[in-house]
């Protein structure tokens, strides 16, 4: 993985900083766009960008279309208990507030789509794009592209924009960001670099609390005990991989967020990479993957399905029309056959690690 030293990333921070004052300059309306059911990366990154915006004088909404239940747990909590704080609106309220010189900002998304603005993108005279996922066939076309995937978060980058444009921000806010960063490296333990903790100590000295951020993760009971059913169907193959999914007799549907916690699970383990796999409607299955080291679970997602994305550490596919048992099948055959999945290096760093057990 490629690792940042301070001041590349400030060199990266500092271009996109130049970009969003050209288009800040040019539009009187800012529509701030995260991803579909938004987690805390999502949501810390459009705080951030909120703040931005009101250091600047810029009109801004965040548009967020889901119905508040069915966004996973640490978010809702967070959107309850800012309600009024910031304008969140709908779609439908966003497209009567859009004007000829409006710009839209997607943040921890790249795919057209995983945002819910994806029929209107005509709307806007400018769309840029600021996130940390692997870009395909269906990234969000535009000029304004801007996106790491070796950054740990969309939050880190983020804070280093807010810090670059000393954009006020409160210490819930600061700890959203530290939220953000902590879901998506699994509390620090992948897909980390020096920046990232960096990041993290300037959050922290200006009053962030990782005790408080941590907080916006405490397990439901009822929850936990539904993905514990995922991870007690479970296939190990030590030390390269684990699969788990729901079982024929488990009728529930679960959010991507859940079936996420159960591939986090298995990080603790001596493997490679890990997968979860379960239903998220009665027509798609959706598989969560999680890389602790050389292979890029993008790529395995890819192989599974054209709905999918991610980075190379953490990565997402949608399947329509299959059963879980199918799917569990199917991505069985791709990890087991690694020339499907490795590049030569891949292969010989992870055959030496094999051979080493």
């Amino acid at each position: 993985m490629l690792i940042k030293k301070g001041e590349e990333a400030m060199q990266d921070t500092m271009a996109i900083k130049d970009c969003l004052d050209k288009l800040l300059a040019q539009s009187d309306t800012v529509f701030i766009v995260p991803h579909n059911r938004p987690d805390m990366d999502a949501l810390g990154s459009s705080i951030a960008l909120a703040s931005i915006c009101k250091k600047n004088n810029k009109k801004y909404y965040i548009i967020i279309n889901d119905e508040i239940e069915k966004i996973e747990s640490a978010t809702r909590g967070v959107l309850k208990k800012i309600k009024g704080m910031y304008p969140i609106i709908t779609l439908s309220e966003a497209e009567s507030l859009i004007t000829d010189n409006s710009l839209m900002v997607a943040v921890d998304v790249n795919k057209t789509y995983m945002v819910s603005t994806r029929k209107i993108f005509d709307r806007f005279k400018n769309i840029m794009v600021i996130d940390h996922h692997q870009v395909d066939e269906n990234t969000i076309k535009t000029d304004y592209l801007f996106t790491n995937p070796t950054l740990s978060s969309t939050c880190e980058e983020m804070s280093r924009l807010v810090f670059a444009y000393d954009a006020p921000i409160n210490k819930d806010e600061a700890n959203y960001l530290l939220a953000g960063i902590y879901l998506d490296t699994n509390k620090t333990t992948i897909n980390t670099s020096e920046e990232t903790y960096r990041v993290c100590a300037d959050l922290v000295h200006i009053g962030a609390n990782s005790t408080e951020a941590n907080k916006l993760f405490l397990k439901n009971y009822k929850k936990d005990r539904e993905i514990q059913r995922i991870i007690s169907h479970a296939t190990l193959v030590e030390p390269f991989y684990a699969i788990c999914s729901q079982d024929e007799n488990n009728r529930l549907l679960y959010c991507p967020e859940d079936i996420g916690k159960a591939a986090d699970y298995f990080l603790d383990f001596d493997v490679l990479i890990t997968f979860a796999i379960g239903k998220v409607d009665e027509e798609t299955v959706s598989v969560s993957a999680r890389s602790k080291e050389t292979i890029d679970v993008s790529r395995i997602m890819k192989l599974l399905s054209s709905e999918s994305g991610g980075s190379a550490h953490l990565a997402a596919a949608k399947i329509k029309g299959k059963t879980v048992s199918e799917v569990r099948d199917e991505l069985t055959a791709i990890v087991n056959s690694p020339n499907q999945i490795l590049d030569d290096n891949q292969m010989q760093l992870s055959l030496k690690r094999i051979e080493n057990e």
